[in-house]
């Protein structure tokens, strides 16, 4: 039987009663807490792809420095000179890209020409010298060939002494700075025989950076970058 128009509205209006006006205090609830859990889940598994990218970064940096080392090694027969005083400043940039020796002037200089004077390379890396250096450039031996992100000067002053520096900046709120004069900055630190405590028959190199409340450790010593101490802040 076919309803009248007056029947069809009513009939519409009784279903429209029973469907709900919008969401009850506890539906919200419940889609706010799934939309927040949510939203933690990604933030914190982003959090942990960004460390695992910074860890791999120094890791692969690692490896090639560690490398070489070994082939200095291999070809002057001894290990680079370090700096017992501060293992962060170390003449390990210069060493494994080698220097020509000028005896006119008394200096240095890179294949760059970055000119280096002794009275300099003794108050920054605690030498007068270098083992990798020849009067004859073609003499020179390079067996580090770093990018410009991998090196950085010591100070503001662009013609200052550069160092191998981690991929992983240091915090500029850190209560501490690896170089106090140049904020940010984080040197490879290196230690060769007779300083070094962990492969005292070689050397020890290895890089500090920061990972949310700690700083962690990537080094030769120990296939993990670990957890050294806690990290404070300013």
């Amino acid at each position: 039987m076919e309803l009248s128009h007056q029947q069809r509205v009513g009939t519409l209006g009784v279903r429209l009663a029973h469907v709900p006006a919008g969401f009850t205090l506890i539906e919200l609830m419940v889609t706010l807490g799934v939309i927040i859990l949510l939203a933690a889940l990604t933030v914190g598994g982003l959090s942990r792809a960004s460390a695992k990218g910074r860890e791999s970064r120094v890791q692969a940096d690692l490896n090639q420095l560690i490398t070489a080392i070994e082939s200095y090694r291999a070809a002057l027969g001894t290990y680079p000179p370090d700096n017992r005083l501060n293992p962060a400043r170390n003449p390990l940039r210069y060493e494994l890209t080698g220097v020509v020796v000028d005896n006119v002037r008394g200096e240095f200089r890179t294949q760059g020409g970055q000119v280096l004077r002794p009275e300099v390379l003794q108050s920054r890396f605690n030498v007068e010298g270098f083992a990798n250096a020849s009067t004859d450039p073609a003499h020179v031996r390079q067996f580090l060939n770093p990018k410009s992100q991998q090196v950085a000067v010591l100070s503001r002053d662009a013609n200052d002494l550069e160092v191998l520096v981690v991929p992983v900046p240091w915090p500029l709120r850190a209560a501490q700075q690896p170089i106090p004069e140049r904020p940010g900055l984080n040197p490879w630190r290196y230690l060769g025989p007779g300083n070094a405590t962990n492969n005292v028959d070689s050397f020890d190199l290895w890089a500090e950076f920061v990972d949310g409340n700690h700083v962690r450790v990537a080094s030769n010593w120990r296939a993990d970058a670990y957890v050294d101490r806690p990290f404070i802040r300013q």
